[in-house]
């Protein structure tokens, strides 16, 4: 999704600021100028990193067209988690944590979170 939306973000702001400065929409369709301009990215991209980082580059690209890992659940469950455990830390002090981190299977709060992600 984020992928689109860049994607949106930028086609618009230059097309639009080009046409908004009275250009017309036809003059930058020119093929042999794109491929001068992403050869010289791409070019400067392999030349300024390492192989490892440009491996790396390459095993991340689908994931840009798949989407998130995590949702946002998951992000809700494990703030909801955080905020138990400094609530607790503060009305008790953080002694009060360690059996809850060290027997997580007892814990009552860890509990609660394995309630509420699971159903």
């Amino acid at each position: 999704m984020k992928l689109i939306v860049g994607i949106l973000i930028v086609v618009i702001c230059v097309f639009g600021g080009f046409m908004m400065s009275g250009g017309q929409l036809l003059a930058l369709y020119h093929p042999p100028e794109l491929i001068i301009i992403g050869g010289g990215a791409l070019g400067a991209f392999v030349v300024a990193n390492p192989p490892q980082v440009i491996k790396a580059v390459l095993k991340g690209l689908p994931t840009l067209v798949k989407g998130a890992k995590y949702s946002k659940q998951s992000y809700l469950d494990l703030l909801a988690l955080m905020y138990d455990l400094f609530a607790k830390a503060r009305k008790e002090g953080l002694m009060a944590l360690e059996n809850d981190i060290e027997e997580p299977n007892q814990s009552e709060i860890f509990k609660r979170l394995n309630a509420d992600s699971c159903g």
